[in-house]
């Protein structure tokens, strides 16, 4: 395997490449890369040099999109080739992270379904397999996607801690018990909660779904966790989606499960990402198996929340008999959603940085327990609703959210269509302002450091402001 790439050149191509060689399994690197490459611009014609281990290749295209994506195309391809992969995987030479977004794209350019998925499948060489999918999922969503009126929002509130670390995750967050700030933060989060109320007022605004995710935001104590979700129950009118990551049993407890009931939570996550107890003593969980079935039955006894449960295939010294044992748990337990996804090994991460990439099974191992999950959970009658990818994913594969009939959770989709306003609050977010046709964006990006986010609260807000008024005084 090429251990990473070092790129030179104009900007625009520097972007595709880093998605190509992420694609590929390649992060970028200063020093020692097995993969050097150089681009020049020359008569409106984008020059690219790629030296394998000394070895050089040339690639061309015109300074236009298609031909920085046709570059990138074959630059895939020429990486996957040098690593003794299949020069095309079942996505083909598509490396987006939202292959449905591209899909209504073309729904909306091309006028049906049908010539959509045709022009992927001729554009980026997807296999029928993967473009059976998109096209499920696709159906499935249009509906939440259509009509929407530019005043209607959904919202997004993150809670940037965790109490352990799972050696798969990069975020740059510490450990919540370990910050000497918790009362600031709180305080400046219901600060910049109160402040969305006062702009969904002032402009009218319509909150369809609210998800307060993470990090764990159940890792606060009980008493800020009300406050929290007090102010945020205020945001949306009772009855709409409300959804709280509740992903660790061990953060919960029945006064927080009584704080969501009071303030009309109505959906809630449960992320086993495996049901073995010693591959989550590896992966760095504070729980076992036993835990998360033990809170799954307290909440289905005691509430009427959905739930939803995430699966890794993927996870160091994980095999098929793993995801068979989890399948059989959930299709036993039938939640209302499940997402599988797939290991990402993300720079940033203890499973990077301690180099224990070779404890992760191989990429036929791992595509082998994605299409068995998802052939158990078809058969159990969920249907695929969501779709993502992300980079140095194993296999190039993506994570799939299934859901009964009827109980999809549409923040997940919208999130991930981009076609309606999502305003974010707390450290880390994105807000991004969103109108039809074009569905071109406003952004603004929240610090990741909570410290910054705390102390700058009141320009971070004051730029909201302006956005808002820029963008709704004129819709």
């Amino acid at each position: 395997m090429l251990n990473g790439y070092h790129y030179t050149g104009p900007l625009p191509l520097g972007s595709v490449v880093a998605h190509n060689c992420g694609a590929a399994g390649l992060f970028s690197r200063n020093e020692e890369a097995d993969v050097i490459l150089r681009a020049v611009e020359r008569d409106d014609v984008y020059v690219l040099t790629v030296s394998i281990r000394g070895v050089e290749h040339t690639l061309t295209g015109p300074v236009s999109s298609m031909g920085r994506r046709s570059i990138g195309q074959s630059l895939l391809v020429l990486l996957r080739t040098e690593q003794g992969l299949p020069a095309h995987n079942e996505w083909g030479t598509m490396v987006g992270v939202r292959p449905t977004k591209l899909l209504h794209k073309y729904i909306d350019q091309y006028g049906s379904l049908e010539d959509a998925t045709r022009h992927i499948r001729d554009e980026f060489s997807v296999s029928l397999e993967k473009l059976d999918i998109l096209s499920r999922i696709g159906q499935y969503q249009r509906p939440f996607l259509e009509s929407h009126s530019n005043k209607d929002i959904s919202l997004y509130c993150g809670i940037p801690f965790c109490e352990t670390r799972c050696i798969y995750c990069s975020f740059p967050y510490g450990l919540y018990q370990e910050y000497q700030r918790q009362s600031e933060f709180i305080a400046a989060l219901l600060e910049d909660i109160d402040d969305v109320r006062q702009i969904c007022e002032s402009y009218n605004l319509y909150t369809n779904t609210l998800y307060m995710g993470g990090g764990t935001p159940t890792i606060l104590n009980n008493e800020d966790f009300h406050r929290v979700l007090t102010r945020l129950s205020a945001l949306i009118p009772k009855g709409h989606e409300f959804t709280v990551e509740a992903g660790r049993p061990d953060s919960i407890t029945t006064e927080k499960i009584q704080s969501m009931q009071a303030c009309h939570v109505n959906r809630i996550s449960i992320n086993p990402q495996t049901m073995d107890d010693t591959i989550l003593r590896r992966i760095g969980r504070g729980h076992s198996a036993q835990d998360i079935d033990d809170m799954y039955r307290y909440v289905k006894k005691y509430t009427d929340f959905a739930v939803n449960m995430d699966f890794i295939a993927g996870l160091p010294g994980q095999n098929i008999k793993h995801m068979v044992h989890n399948m059989d748990y959930i299709c036993h337990n039938l939640p209302e959603n499940v997402t599988i996804h797939t290991l990402a090994i993300k720079r940033g991460s203890p499973l990077y940085d301690l180099n224990m990439q070779h404890d992760v099974p191989d990429e036929s191992v791992v595509k082998h327990m994605v299409q068995y999950a998802k052939e158990r959970l078809e058969q159990a009658g969920y249907v695929p609703y969501y779709l993502y990818r992300q980079q140095y994913m194993r296999g190039q594969l993506e994570n799939i959210g299934y859901t009964l009939p009827g109980k999809a959770c549409e923040y997940n989709i919208q999130i991930m269509e981009e076609r309606q306003t999502i305003m974010s609050m707390g450290p880390g977010g994105s807000s991004k302002w969103m109108k039809a046709p074009a569905f071109r964006q406003k952004k603004q990006h929240m610090p990741k450091d909570v410290d910054v986010y705390t102390d700058t609260l009141k320009a971070l807000l004051a730029k909201r402001h302006a956005l808002c008024k820029s963008f709704w005084e004129v819709v």
